[in-house]
Order: C-alpha cells, then structure tokens, then sequence
C-alpha cells in the first residue's frame, strides 16, 4: 500500500506533519555524550568527529539539513556529514549539538524508550554500514551518499513516536518487516513511516533519490526493477540488516540481478558490515540487540494487530514535567551551557555588521527561524521600525509600527515587555494584516516576538519567522529565544549602537547620502567649466597650471565628501583582476589626459596574472593618481608604459609588481628627497605633493610597498601587493 512521498496527508497524518521537526527527534545518548566530549577539545580532528556523529542519525539529519539550506549553502549540494562540518564551522557545529542535547534533556520519551531505542539504532546504523559496503562494491552511487541514506532510511519512524508518543511505543517495539505493518501504520495514523520520513527530507532540496529511497523502502522488490541504483542500494540493504535467513535466497537473487552480485560476494559483505557495526557498539556500550519480536521470534508470524494488543500495556501515556530535582538539574546545565556558548560567540564579533550576521545564524541553527528580524524604536519611542538586517530584506525598514495596541503582534511585545506570537491554536495571539504580510515576505507560517530587554530597559523586538513544528519545539524552551534577544541587545549596545540609536544612525547616512549627491551636482558643473576655460587659455597661449591645481583640489574635495557617507560595500576586500584595472583606467583617461597631451599609452601586462586579495576602490585611487602624475609630467608628449608582473625574489614571498613608467625629465633632487611627505605641489614636470602621500599610505595599508625611479628621461613609481592577503586583514585608510 506504500504510495509516493507527495501525498495530500488526511487530518491525523497532519497532525504528526505540525509536530515533527528534525531536532525534535529522540538521539542516542552515548553519541551526544561522546561527541560533546570531542567538541571540548578544539584540536579534535574534524574526520573523527563526523566518524562519530554519523553514528547519529538525527545529528547527521540536522547536519545536513543545515548545510543544505540557503543560508549556509556554498554552491553545491552536501550528503556527507564531514562536508557538513566543513560548511558550518566549528562554532556553529558545537552550537547546533548543544542545541540539540538541551533538546533531549526535555523529551520525555527518552525516559521509556531507551531499548527500543537502542534496537532501533543498531538497524539504522547496520543498513547504513551495508549501504556504503554495496555502493563501494557496485560503483553505482557515492559511498557517502549511500551511507546517509542508510542511516536516514527509517527516520519517520522516530518522526512517529514524536508526534505519537504513547500510541506509537508498541509499533516501534516491533519489527517493520512483520507483514502488514506499514498498512496498520498508515490506518492508525493516516500516514506511514516511508512517506513521513520522505517528508523530513524532502524540505532539504537536494538533488538525489535520498527522499525516494526513503519512500520507498518497503515497497514490493517488482516495483523498483527500473529504479535508480541508490533506491535499490537502500531496498537491499534494509532486508539484509534485518538478518531474516529465510529470505536470503531472494535476497540473493535480487543482489545478482540488480548488481550482478554473487552469493559469496553477498555473504562477504554482510559479515564484513555486521563485524564493523558490533565493534561500534561495543564501542559505545550499547547493547548489539535484535528487536525481540521480529519475523524470526516464530515460526510463524503473528497478525500485527494481535501483537499490538500484547504490548498495549507496555504505551505509557505521556509523562508529565519531571519533578525530579536531578532532571531539572541537568535541564539547566544544558539550557546554561547553550546561552553561554551563544554569548561568547556574539561577543567575538568585531562589528555590528558581524554581530547581525552570526545572530541570524544563531536564529537559524537554534531557533529554526526562517528569518529573523530587529525592530529598534524611534527617538521618541512613538514608532518601532524594521531594521534590515541583510541586503535581501531591505523590506523589512517599510514597516513602520506606532507602538499602539492591536496594531501587531511586535507592537503588543513592545508594550507588554513579554513574548507573543501569531499560532491561535496553541495560545497565541490573532496576526494582524502587517504581521501577515512579514510572514509572507518571510515564507512561514507564523512569527514569534521576543523583547529586546537589557536590564530591565525595553530595547527594541526580536521577531522570529517560524512554522508551527518549529514554533511547538521552540515553546518548551522559551529561555533560549529570550536570551538570544538579551545578548543581542547588550551587544548592540556595548558596539556604541544602542537599539534606541539606531534609527538616529539610519537617519544620518540618509541625510550623508543626499548630501553627497546634492554637491557633486555643483562640484560637476565647475569642473566642466574649468575645462572651458583651460581649453580657451591653451588657444590663447596663457599658463594653466591654476586651472590644473583648482581641478585637483575639487578632485580631492569630492572625495573627501564622498567618504562621509559609505555603505561598506566599495570599500570591502575583494578578488581583483589587477590587467582589467588597469585597461579600464587607460580608457577612462585616455581622451580626457592621455591623448589631448600627445601621451601613447604602452600596455605591458603578464599575460597570466593571478588575481589578488585587495580594496579595489583604494587600489584605483592609487593608480588613477600615477597616471594622471605620468601625463603631467611631460606636456610636449611622451609615452606612458604601465607594466604587471610577478615578482619572485630570493627567500621572500612572490608578490604582484605594478610599473608605472613616464619619458618625463625626471623628479627634481630636492622634491626626490621628500617624495611620500605632504610638500607643496609644484605641478611643473613631474610633481610631489599631498597625491602621493595619500597614495603610499594607501598601499602601506594594504601591505604592500611603494618606490619611485627617476633620471633626466624618466620616472618609474614600482607598487607592490601581496599575491595572498586574508581579506579580514585589510584595513581601510582614513
């Protein structure tokens, strides 16, 4: 009766859906304990730490779930644990794990579940070691591939004692291969466990057949004969975990078919994969069982209904909030250790722009938001308005909210001084039509508003898109979303950005920003009249050199203006193609310096020049300023060569080479002498003055070098970079 994973689920198949979330899902305590001990130790090699939490399958699950998603993606998909970790980083790993083990310290169901529990992580794990022995064999699939799907194969069964605690024990205390089993779950809960883990996966976007292999795991073997390899992979894997003798000529048959494997082969596998799994579990002190009532318990086998009736006694209604002060304890260490890490984390952000960037990943890992918003108050706290907090939600700063009742959910947050969030059927409160709109531009089903507090003082709110899975786990352990808004509030506050402020600081850069749009108007227009006015002295044989020094000092005053105001991004490091620099400057400059001096440009460029590390804003500068100094240098014409290399240099770090090269007379002795040193300009020949000494303290901020060259036929300025700069390195010049 197995169906495909997209499925319109009936009434009760939706409420297991509204209540499953991966990290909501029962661990296995040994790994977490282990893992936790390994994430102590920063030195710990990262290939034994994914060793290990492959071992899990709602570790590996979350893992790859967050590495696959927008936020944290880098290009290409992930379906290896140790992919994973490199995605996300070492803070973000120990985050999202100390995440999930303050999770398990408030899931009930671990307290009766533990050996089925056990049972059920033996399967998974064994299916999964058979998976990467077939793939391995076969060549079919990525081994890595085959692994994860593997272990991930029965993950809606964990789904289903999530969402059906007490009414699911006696199901997951069986053995799923027992004949109608799948039919029964799908009757009791409207969904079965194939098409409710398809469902976990299938929000991951990935392309592979993982979803599909899950799905389909206990079809009929005829169904899947024209099935992708990793589908079939799964299919064979699973029979053979379950150890059940009487199948295995068919199982036999269907490896030969499938795989073109022998029934040796098949044997080698099998007892290769059973060997690894038993050294594991010993490993980890867990009992290497099989479930007790399987198809090999009997001769015959029981009707599952009848079974189910036997271990009725055993479905424990759901246990209350232990009372017990030990649990409670261990509850808060968790809870403790969990803020405490997203404190130091938040406060190694050298900037506000950092500080956001790392709380919307919090949000993500530990709060499973689909977006997370900031919404600061005005000066006279009469308004609360959006604060953007990347470049793709600049829609955020449309929503302007008086801070009035029943005007939206942040704003009854803001005057409450207390949390609210939009799932009616769970307490809350009735979203109104901007709380919608946020929760459309934000693709989730509701939102959950947590206040800004720091010491008392409201600061602003911290709004967190969510759907209701998320939202459910989120409920229980409100201590962390209201302790993330704390940390982020004093931070904001002790970077010299109070919340309070921040609309002030927006205002500014606006006012900055038409500022200097307003003067380089005017600015324009005198210099375009300048020109004029040069062309009309040159006809008439009159000097023009203070034309040329008035032109250099409204160059300077637009970029001095032009620095007020700055969005961060012109200014930022980047990977810079040092040749195309350079040709876009020559025609920029061509017509307007170069060609009316009766200047020829020689372009001597390395052919394979690589890209560096740089703030090519400021490298410009540097560059715009020696041409303009060569062409000056000789006003009866000349030639300008401007040369790229590579520079290797005996026992030193090779390093990029720019020349730039006049047939000017050459740098008086005198101004030589004080070349990079503010000077007056002489602008006769070639010239020192304030343009240099901008120009070396640029590249010396880069960490690079400048040197000049001169003789009675030439000058030649040689400007130096690094081939390899770490971009956080690179600081701006004042």
């Amino acid at each position: 009766m197995q169906q495909s994973p997209h499925y319109m689920p009936d009434h009760h198949a939706q409420i297991v859906l509204n209540h499953v979330t991966i990290s909501a899902l029962p661990s296995i305590p040994q790994v977490l304990t282990r893992i936790l001990e390994m994430l102590q130790d920063e030195d710990t090699d990262m290939r034994k730490l994914a060793d290990l939490m492959e071992m899990d399958v709602v570790i590996s699950a979350r893992i790859l779930q967050v590495a696959n998603s927008a936020a944290f993606q880098r290009g290409t998909q992930v379906l290896s644990v140790y992919s994973g970790i490199s995605n996300l980083g070492w803070d973000l790993v120990k985050t999202l794990t100390l995440s999930i083990i303050f999770q398990r310290m408030l899931s009930d169901y671990f307290k009766s579940n533990q050996q089925d529990l056990a049972s059920y992580w033996y399967h998974s794990l064994r299916t999964a070691v058979l998976c990467k022995a077939l793939a391995a064999r076969t060549s079919a699939v990525s081994t890595d591939e085959a692994y994860i799907s593997g272990l991930l194969h029965d993950i809606g069964r964990l789904g289903l004692l999530s969402g059906f605690n007490a009414q699911y024990q006696a199901f997951f205390a069986i053995d799923e291969s027992l004949p109608n089993y799948i039919e029964s779950e799908a009757a009791r809960f409207g969904i079965d466990h194939c098409e409710l883990g398809a469902w976990v996966i299938k929000n991951w976007q990935v392309k592979s057949f993982l979803e599909d292999a899950i799905a389909y795991h206990h079809l009929p073997a005829a169904q899947l004969e024209h099935s992708p390899a990793l589908i079939k992979i799964v299919y064979l894997a699973n029979l053979l975990a379950q150890q059940n003798i009487r199948d295995k000529p068919a199982l036999a048959e269907l490896a030969e078919r499938w795989f073109n494997l022998s029934e040796t082969a098949l044997d080698e596998i099998v007892s290769i994969s059973h060997q690894q799994i038993d050294v594991l579990a010993i490993s980890l002190n867990l009992e290497a069982e099989k479930p007790a009532l399987g198809m090999d318990s009997a001769p015959e086998a029981e009707d599952i209904e009848a079974l189910l009736g036997a271990l009725g006694n055993r479905a424990q209604a759901p246990l209350a909030p232990s009372s017990n002060i030990d649990d409670r304890l261990m509850q808060g260490v968790a809870s403790n250790a969990l803020i405490n890490h997203m404190e130091s984390t938040l406060s190694q952000q050298p900037d506000e722009e950092a500080l956001l960037l790392q709380l919307q990943k919090l949000a993500r890992l530990i709060c499973h938001s689909k977006q997370l918003m900031l919404f600061v108050p005005n000066e006279t706290q009469t308004t609360l308005i959006g604060k953007p907090l990347q470049a793709d939600q600049k829609w955020v700063a449309d929503f302007i909210l008086p801070t009035q009742q029943d005007v939206s959910l942040i704003a009854d947050t803001w005057l409450a001084q207390a949390a609210r969030h939009s799932f009616e059927a769970f307490r809350g409160s009735k979203a109104t039509l901007p709380d919608k709109q946020m929760m459309r531009m934000s693709n989730a089903a509701g939102m959950l508003c947590v206040p800004m507090m720091l010491k008392g003082k409201p600061m602003g709110v911290m709004v967190l898109a969510l759907d209701q899975p998320e939202f459910l786990l989120l409920d229980t352990q409100m201590s962390i979303p209201t302790a993330l808004a704390r940390i982020a509030a004093s931070r904001l506050a002790a970077s010299g950005q109070p919340a309070d402020d921040m609309l002030a600081g927006e205002a500014q850069k606006e006012r900055l920003r038409r500022f200097v749009h307003e003067t380089s108007n005017p600015l324009t227009t005198v210099k375009n009249y300048l020109a004029i006015l040069e062309q009309r002295m040159l006809k008439n044989g009159m000097q023009s050199d203070d034309i040329s020094i008035v032109n250099e000092e409204i160059d300077r005053i637009g970029v001095m203006i032009g620095e007020l105001y700055s969005n961060g991004q012109s200014y930022s490091a980047a990977s810079v193609d040092i040749n195309q620099m350079v040709l876009d400057l020559i025609t920029l400059h061509r017509q307007t310096y170069l060609e009316p001096a009766g200047v020829d440009v020689v372009e001597a460029l390395h052919p394979n020049l690589p890209e560096v590390t740089t703030i090519p804003y400021q490298l410009r500068q540097v560059l715009v300023n020696l041409i303009r100094n060569a062409a000056e240098a000789m006003p009866n014409g000349g030639t300008l060569t401007i040369a790229t290399h590579v520079e290797n240099r005996a026992g030193e770090e090779p390093m990029l080479l720019i020349q730039v090269s006049d047939t000017g007379h050459g740098i008086p002795d005198e101004v030589m002498a004080r070349l990079f040193s503010p000077q007056t300009s002489t602008k006769g020949g070639n010239h020192g003055g304030i343009g240099l000494t901008i120009s070396n303290d640029i590249i010396k901020s880069l960490h690079g070098s400048m040197a000049c060259r001169t003789s009675p036929q030439g000058t030649s300025f040689d400007v130096r970079l690094p081939l390899q700069s770490e971009a956080s390195d690179l600081a701006l010049m004042e």
